[in-house]
């Protein structure tokens, strides 16, 4: 390793704090304003005169695209120049830890996952209004301070919209969170950056990446061909709408996704809202579990992506929904007064799994906020559940489902049917594909009833 530098530019070098392939991350202080920076030096020694050229320009696009970003949840640039025929930044040093730190350790709770993301998603809008496309948001480039604000950095790649640029950079940025255009090398909007925020929500909450790989190329297929896995049950109890919001903001084209950065913001809001209405007492504080160690994004740090990891369980297909069109529309436009204009894609999300009517308008049904308003949401729905016939795959079964036999699935369907009625059966058999012990289906079926003592009362049953 070569010997840290004892001054680069003005600054005075204190520690390396990084390293890595394409250069050094060192901690300086500015002896003519008195503060500590961040300098990210990279090293071009290694590179072809073209290529060095190439990234001498990209890294000093970096400088002009985070400079012109100035916002309380980005990283702030002060300085750029060269040392030693080697360009350097100068930037602002942040005491905290990267999110993909933090989510190595454990997943996030679901609430401080998406204060965390409003802030993201305050910091991109403010870039994108500057026509600056960041390109590789991802947790590695989401930092947070003691207090938990993120901040966002690694301009590294982004570009200027409306701008002449080589079809090399479309295509840059981490595979895991790359929108489908920007995998093919297409053109990409401020839409590839709001793809690539829900993706990385989604590992936030779930501790895993939506869409893993053994190798950039399985990882792109699945990016550009597969649906969306679901969020782990626990996550998707706690805040159903989530999945709603994460596929939209990850749908395969563009104008599928939300239209800007502060239209998903106000979708996660309201969640946020929801989840603070249900459980006042129980919104853990912003800055629980917070270490105070300085990092550096790792992919400055290291000069390489980290490893894909393999995705979760794959979501079933999206195949012809056995709900005609008819009855979807009747459910958006039931839905809306409730959840808002999400309520179309909460509908065709959900249609694209459901087994038939009655799943479909339990799975809405959870989405709703409990108490008064689910309740009449359910009121709403039942003339249409009456007047539907069962789907074929609510038939009963005479044989087994997964790991359970038949009795075992009627005990818990008679359990259940005290407190949700008939949608009992639906219910069971789903819940049934998804579990594979016996404490896990009841313990699944046992979030469907709303009070806490009626809940108990249900699982009690499960030892009688």
């Amino acid at each position: 390793m070569e010997p840290i530098p004892v001054q680069i530019g003005r600054y005075v070098v204190e520690s390396l704090v990084g390293a890595g392939g394409m250069g050094q991350i060192y901690k300086a202080h500015d002896p003519d304003i008195r503060r500590t920076v961040a300098i990210k030096l990279i090293s071009t020694r290694l590179m072809s005169s073209v290529d060095r050229s190439e990234y001498v320009r990209r890294f000093r696009r970096e400088a002009e695209a985070a400079a012109r970003c100035a916002h309380p949840n980005i990283v702030a640039i002060y300085d750029y120049a060269m040392h030693e025929g080697q360009p350097f930044l100068a930037m602002e040093f942040v005491h905290g830890m990267s999110v993909r730190q933090m989510i190595d350790e454990r997943p996030m709770a679901v609430p401080d996952a998406i204060r965390v993301m409003l802030e993201v998603l305050d910091a991109l809008a403010s870039a994108h209004e500057q026509g600056v496309i960041h390109q590789d948001v991802k947790p590695a480039n989401i930092l947070l301070t003691q207090q938990m604000r993120a901040k966002v950095t690694d301009f590294g790649i982004s570009r200027f919209a409306n701008t002449d640029i080589t079809s090399i950079s479309s295509s840059m940025g981490t595979p895991n969170y790359m929108a489908p255009e920007q995998c093919r090398g297409g053109p990409v909007d401020h839409r590839a950056d709001l793809f690539a925020a829900g993706a990385t929500l989604f590992e936030m909450v779930a501790g895993e990446r939506a869409f893993g790989g053994r190798s950039s190329a399985e990882v792109t297929h699945h990016i550009m061909h597969d649906r969306l896995p679901l969020l782990p049950a626990a996550v998707r109890s706690k805040a159903p709408r989530l999945q709603f919001v994460l596929e939209r903001a990850m749908g395969k084209q563009p104008e599928d996704r939300f239209h800007s950065g502060q239209e998903m913001a106000e979708a996660l809001r309201q969640i946020l809202g929801t989840l603070a209405a249900e459980a006042p007492d129980k919104m853990p504080h912003p800055s629980a579990g917070m270490t105070a160690t300085f990092v550096m994004p790792p992919a400055v740090a290291t000069g390489q992506s980290a490893p894909p990891v393999s995705s979760p369980t794959a979501a079933r297909a999206q195949g012809p929904s056995p709900i005609d069109s008819g009855t979807l529309q009747m459910l958006e436009q039931k839905l809306v007064p409730y959840l808002g204009p999400i309520a179309r894609v909460m509908v065709r999300s959900a249609a694209g799994r459901a087994a038939g009517v009655e799943a479909l308008c339990a799975e809405l049904a959870a989405a709703v906020p409990e108490g008064s308003e689910r309740e009449s949401f359910r009121r709403e729905v039942a003339p249409l559940l009456r007047m539907r016939p069962p789907a074929v795959e609510d038939a009963p079964s005479r044989g087994s489902i997964g790991s359970f036999h038949e009795p075992e699935l009627e005990r818990a369907q008679r359990a259940l049917t005290q407190y949700v009625g008939p949608i009992a059966r639906v219910l069971v058999r789903r819940a049934a594909r998804e579990t594979s012990s016996i404490d896990g289906l009841w313990q699944a079926l046992s979030m469907h009833i709303e009070l806490p003592a009626e809940r108990a009362a249900f699982l009690r049953q499960r030892h009688d």
